[in-house]
């Protein structure tokens, strides 16, 4: 097995399927069909069959993660054309209504649904997600920790999301109110370790709140399964060079407070 490289990335982005009027299409099984045997498992299913998400492999800069995006993009849009439709991108569709879109047979998301209902319906959202490789444990906690206090700043550079149903929200980002619906979301607390942050996981696991640690859905999280810490709080950016821009900040955040830390230095963090 390859040792995991520091700093290293993997972007993710969840486009609409949209058909000629602009509506959004339930298409995911045919789309997956067509387009598995291309690209294989860097594309998937979201829990709404008129969502596709998409997600590159380990990159080592925002050029490859580029390139790797535009490929599936491409691939996508000419998969989707013959069918007179096409993908979509942004924080929210501007007039599609949640309660006409039809949710994905998959187990875990009918136990999402069971569980609160409408909350998952409505759930009709698009969101880019950047995967920063740190590690060690230990300073993947502390610089998870710092990088808290950009959260809002990245949000406020990819909102993409005024409108919700038809009505301009008057927010920039509607995306983040619906989501804010979610439990466990949001700015996570600050953890003095990585047992501690461990010993909360299965705090909630073993209280039944919670599976596993995949269902934190915090803003940024240190991902349950990989060595990264995820950045989850931008809005899906509606053109390919804002994804880059973003994923290309986010990792130089990492690196300036990893930068910081080997100076034994620190940043602000919120309390």
């Amino acid at each position: 097995m390859i040792a995991p490289r520091l700093l290293t990335i993997g972007v993710e982005e969840e486009y609409q399927i949209i058909d000629a009027a602009g509506e959004l299409h339930s298409h995911i099984d045919t789309l997956l069909a067509a387009a598995t045997p291309q690209l294989g498992e860097k594309v998937k299913r979201e829990m709404m069959q008129s969502v596709v998400e998409v997600g590159t492999t380990i990159c080592d800069n925002v050029e490859q993660a580029r390139e790797q995006l535009a490929e599936m993009r491409g691939t996508l849009t000419g998969l989707l054309k013959p069918e007179g439709l096409r993908i979509a991108c942004a924080g929210t569709h501007p007039f599609s209504r949640w309660y006409e879109q039809q949710i994905t047979e998959n187990e875990r998301y009918k136990m999402l649904e069971e569980e609160l209902q409408d909350v998952v319906r409505s759930l009709l959202i698009f969101g880019l997600h950047v995967h920063v490789c740190v590690p060690d444990q230990e300073i993947r906690i502390d610089v998870l920790n710092e990088a808290r206090y950009f959260l809002p700043h990245l949000l406020a550079l990819s909102t993409s999301s005024p409108f919700w149903m038809g009505r301009n929200t008057g927010l920039k980002s509607y995306r983040s109110v619906i989501w804010a619906r979610f439990p466990r979301t949001g700015i996570p607390p600050d953890f003095s370790s990585f047992d501690e942050y461990e010993n909360y996981v299965q705090l909630l696991v073993k209280t039944g709140s919670i599976d596993d640690g995949k269902k934190i859905w915090w803003d940024l999280r240190a991902h349950p399964s990989f060595p990264t810490i995820e950045f989850r709080v931008c809005d899906m950016p509606t053109r390919l060079e804002e994804t880059v821009c973003l994923a290309a900040l986010t990792q130089a955040i990492c690196a300036k407070l990893l930068k910081l830390r080997s100076s034994n230095l620190g940043f602000r963090k919120y309390l």
